[in-house]
């Protein structure tokens, strides 16, 4: 495996958007879905409205809920990290490793 370095003096707002989607909904939805299927067996992991919801409409409601959990993040993560990765690009440029296959 071949590894270099990449120099990147500034990264677009949709790429970090990008990224954070990414990161948000294939983590935040799987662990929705697991939390819907805790609640079928009767635990009190998803609620609506601050009430309990068990059996199969909490494994509908949990995948719901994920997307919801996860848009909320993508948007002000996203926003936040644009943010930040602008700052710090205007003091130096960013280095990111990369190690291609081959």
């Amino acid at each position: 495996m071949d590894e270099r370095t990449l120099l990147i003096r500034k990264l677009s707002t949709g790429t970090v958007f990008r990224i954070v989607a990414a990161g948000s909904f294939l983590s935040l939805v799987p662990l929705a879905l697991f939390f819907g299927v805790l609640a079928i067996f009767g635990l009190n992991t998803v609620k609506w409205n601050n009430q309990p919801i068990h059996g199969i409409a909490a494994l509908l409601v949990s995948p719901l809920l994920g997307v919801m959990m996860a848009a909320f993040f993508t948007v002000f993560g996203g926003v936040a990290l644009a943010f930040g990765l602008w700052l710090y690009s205007k003091f130096r440029p960013l280095r990111l490793r990369i190690v291609e296959e081959g």
